[in-house]
């Protein structure tokens, strides 16, 4: 399964934000630039809280080459609490 959760037009180029995955296999983000620029990760066995993140992500406009880096970050101020 694969579902577009939206996009946005940032400095002339449209970034497209994506949840995919299964319930047995888990689920993920992807971030498309281009057809050819794209990050996905596997980031939650839970559509719900994939989905979630794919929404924060594109309302942070956040662009394929730093998704490794915000979930990074995402993961550090949660093992913080």
């Amino acid at each position: 399964m694969k579902r577009c959760v939206g996009y946005i037009e940032l400095q002339g180029k449209r970034l497209k934000y994506y949840v995919y995955g299964t319930r047995g296999g888990g689920f993920g983000v992807e971030i498309t630039e281009t057809c050819i620029e794209k990050a996905e990760k596997e980031v939650s066995q839970s559509f719900v809280t994939a989905l979630d993140l794919a929404e924060r992500l594109r309302r942070c406009s956040v662009f394929p080459a730093n998704l490794n880096e915000i979930l990074e970050d995402l993961e550090s101020a949660d093992d913080s609490d």
